[in-house]
């Protein structure tokens, strides 16, 4: 029975060396594969599709006060080809705007057309409250 158990136990042993080296040499195929093929460094600009067929249109769709930087995207090709850090230092977006942008590009490139998405009352009431507040001391 001893000898059973040693047997099934070298077995296992055996085996998970056996995988080890094949992950091992398929990690550093992967690897040599990826780095030796030529992905493309930025995401593809999609071809407008439906109603998207401008920049403002994009925008002004997605709501959150995106379209007031419609100005901004000359062009469709640069609404999708534009980086955060191009937003953020070249045109002036700020944090919450960039990254809403920056999502509903992604998504449309996915195929998800846009669609407005209202933010929730609580948010707005707090908003509200704090310019109040801002208001009565006299820091508008």
């Amino acid at each position: 029975m001893r000898g059973l158990f040693q047997s099934a136990l070298f077995a296992r042993l055996a085996g998970a060396r056996t995988l080890s080296t094949t992950s091992d040499s398929l990690t550093k195929s992967v690897t040599a594969a990826a780095i030796s093929s030529k992905l493309p460094s930025k995401a593809q600009v999609p071809m407008p599709r439906g109603k998207f067929t401008s920049p403002s249109v994009f925008l002004q769709t997605i709501g959150r006060g995106c379209d007031k930087f419609a100005p901004k995207f000359k062009t469709w090709e640069q609404l999708f080809s534009a980086s955060g850090e191009v937003m953020k230092h070249e045109l002036g977006i700020g944090p919450k705007p960039r990254k809403w942008i920056l999502m509903w590009t992604n998504k449309f490139r996915l195929g998800i057309d846009p669609y407005f998405i209202p933010t929730s009352k609580k948010h707005e009431i707090k908003r509200v409250d704090r310019l109040a507040r801002m208001k009565r001391r006299g820091r508008t």
